[in-house]
């Protein structure tokens, strides 16, 4: 069966740059605007094999779901799930992890999004001019603080901040967060890694997506000012608008 054409149309504006902590760029990205397929991954630095797991995490989950005639919320979890398995195979076939990553996207359901999270990269939506956090980080720190345990700002929550308890090449298990989302005219969405939403606060990301319509423009402007404003990892920031 031919998978259907997504009823909404996107321009997607997509920039990343190399941070100073390493020698090769971790993150990765595929946007099949087309296909309604935005995805994007940010490879575990405590792995030596990160960056592979991220471009394989992310050529997996859009060459299966774009392959796939329906696009609901169980779909995407068996998607998921096969890039889980491949990247267990690839990179923890003995037990020892040698490559995970993050894995955040966005994928078109007729008029609606399907929003995928894995990790700790991070997926906004842009309504009236307010920025609203549409993912949950999987790290220690967010379940410290959602469980009371410690306050957004304490040294334990920044200790584990990047301590990551969801992941994709976790050999034991890892299940996504797929929320449904309806994206209207003048919303856009960012996709983020830490190299970009750790380094900004949300009223500078809020006002660098109100200042240019233009997905290309606003994806450039926000990773320039994660680097201007001292972020020294990798950053990536995908835009995704209505074409019309």
């Amino acid at each position: 069966m031919t998978p259907p054409s997504p009823a909404v149309r996107w321009l997607v504006g997509t920039h990343t740059l190399l941070g100073a902590r390493r020698d090769t760029n971790m993150d990765a990205f595929v946007a099949l605007p087309a296909d309604g397929i935005v995805v994007l991954a940010d490879g575990m630095g405590s792995t030596r094999r990160g960056g592979e797991a991220a471009w394989l995490a992310v050529d997996q989950f859009a060459g299966l779901l774009a392959g796939t005639a329906v696009r609901d919320e169980p779909a995407v979890a068996t998607v998921v799930a096969a890039v889980q398995e491949r990247l267990v195979a690839e990179f923890a076939a003995d037990g020892a992890v040698t490559g995970a990553t993050t894995l955040c996207a966005v994928v078109a359901d007729a008029e609606d999004l399907l929003i995928v999270n894995l990790g700790d990269s991070r997926c906004h939506l842009l309504h009236d001019g307010v920025l609203l956090g549409l993912t949950t980080d999987h790290t220690v720190a967010a379940h410290l603080v959602a469980v009371g345990a410690a306050e957004p700002d304490s040294p334990l929550a920044r200790r584990t901040a990047n301590h990551l308890r969801r992941y994709l090449g976790n050999p034991a298990g890892a299940t996504a967060d797929v929320t449904r989302h309806r994206l209207v005219a003048n919303d856009a969405v960012l996709l983020s890694t830490d190299g970009v939403h750790g380094v900004l606060t949300d009223a500078q990301m809020t006002d660098i997506l109100l200042a240019d319509p233009d997905p290309d423009v606003t994806a450039r402007r926000l990773v320039q000012a994660a680097v201007t404003a001292g972020g020294t990892d990798d950053a990536t920031a995908l835009v995704v608008r209505p074409s019309g």
